[in-house]
């Protein structure tokens, strides 16, 4: 691990280990090799999927519990509180997936979730920008 490259370490997979001892070796060795910009955005992704896939295996999980748990990691980590869509570029290639209707399904969805929170926001901030409070109104309005 420690003369990979960023390219090799992008392209490589995260093992699954036996015990707590080797994966704490692995997450050692990707933590304490030499770094630049972006070998570390490797090592911090490895070692998570490393670990994900260490607890999956001695939990058992199934693959939907595993798909959970793996956006559950991206909702905690990226602070998505009110929700987020993951679109697969693929799907582009294929007629029968028609990625702006999700999309657009998808927002209608939020905006109605969303509303309570818009006029959470605009008790809370009668300052902000008009385009924004704006906004706020516009979403504020689907919940009557």
């Amino acid at each position: 691990m420690a003369d990979q490259t960023e390219q090799e370490m992008r392209d490589s997979d995260a093992p699954t280990h036996g015990t707590t001892e080797e994966l704490k070796a692995y997450i050692d060795g990707l933590v304490n090799r030499g770094h630049d910009y972006g070998t570390c955005v490797y090592a911090m992704s490895l070692a998570a999927t490393a670990a994900f896939n260490f607890v999956a295996s001695k939990l058992g999980v199934t693959g939907f519990q595993a798909s959970c748990a793996d956006l559950d990691i991206l909702k905690r980590t990226r602070r998505m509180k009110h929700g987020f869509m993951i679109l697969d570029a693929n799907d582009v290639l294929y007629p029968q997936y028609d990625l702006v209707r999700k999309a657009a399904e998808f927002v209608e969805r939020q905006r109605k979730e969303l509303a309570p929170e818009a006029k959470k926001l605009l008790a809370k901030s009668p300052d902000a920008h008009p385009n924004v409070r704006a906004r706020w109104e516009e979403i504020a309005a689907q919940d009557e």
